[in-house]
């Protein structure tokens, strides 16, 4: 008998009705462009990752490159990952001109090592590394405790890789202090995946990233992303007899 390793009939059984209903009324709302139904997903992955804020992107790595783009990341900037990921987390990190440097993995958990993290930034003592993106893998968070820390101490921003783990939960304190916190609420911003393979799958490819601060969320939301360079100006219109807002691209 031949079982495959991903069975999306069987999924698509189960869900056939509402996947049906949900297309039906986006196709009856003529919303197709960041309509209600995004806005509302928007909102409902944010509450449930327990952070503020919730932007859909078209892919997971879009999701990780205008992460990079949102603080700065450019030409000749060093960011410290792990080599045990899919190839877009590199990608986005030469895409925007920087340069990757590769922390070991833990062998047990096969996430990225705070060790070896504390290690390369001690010998960069914070000068060219700009940024970290530890990857939770298989379901599992990366130790966000430790690096937390470590990136604390020399005030590095950290993006977090969450494509794999979406719901995951990492226990974050000592004792009776001890927290649960989902994967992708930790660092400066957390990156999904909705590809049909991921823990949740989507229809195609949607993707996800949870800015942590509302001037990060403009910087996703405005210009350098969703709206082409786009910035919001308010204009009188005479026609309302009222100040309105009006998208301005910045070449005309």
């Amino acid at each position: 008998m031949k079982v495959p390793l991903l069975d999306l009939h069987a999924q698509l059984e189960y869900l056939e009705d509402d996947l049906i209903e949900a297309v039906t009324r986006v196709v009856r709302s003529t919303r197709y462009i960041q309509g209600p139904e995004v806005t509302g997903l928007e909102e409902e992955i944010a509450r449930y990752c327990g952070t503020e804020f919730g932007v859909a992107v078209s892919s997971g790595t879009d999701a990780l490159l205008i992460s990079l783009m949102s603080i700065g990341i450019g030409q000749g900037d060093l960011v410290l990952t792990t080599p045990y990921s899919f190839f877009a987390t590199m990608g986005v990190i030469l895409r925007v001109g920087a340069v990757p440097v590769f922390a070991d993995i833990d062998p047990v958990s096969y996430n990225i090592d705070p060790e070896n993290v504390a290690e390369i930034l001690e010998k960069d003592k914070g000068q060219q590394i700009k940024a970290i993106i530890p990857v939770h893998l298989y379901g599992q968070c990366a130790d966000m405790d430790s690096l937390m820390e470590i990136a604390g101490q020399y005030n590095i921003p950290v993006i977090e890789d969450a494509a794999q783990a979406i719901g995951a939960e990492y226990p974050s304190g000592k004792g009776d202090s001890i927290q649960y916190g989902r994967a992708g609420s930790f660092g400066l911003c957390g990156c999904f995946s909705f590809f049909p393979s991921k823990n949740l799958g989507g229809i195609g490819d949607g993707e996800w990233s949870l800015p942590m601060t509302e001037n990060l969320r403009k910087n996703w939301s405005s210009c350098e992303t969703m709206e082409h360079g786009q910035n919001t100006i308010t204009v009188w219109s005479a026609e309302i007899s009222e100040w309105t807002p009006y998208n301005l691209l910045p070449y005309g």
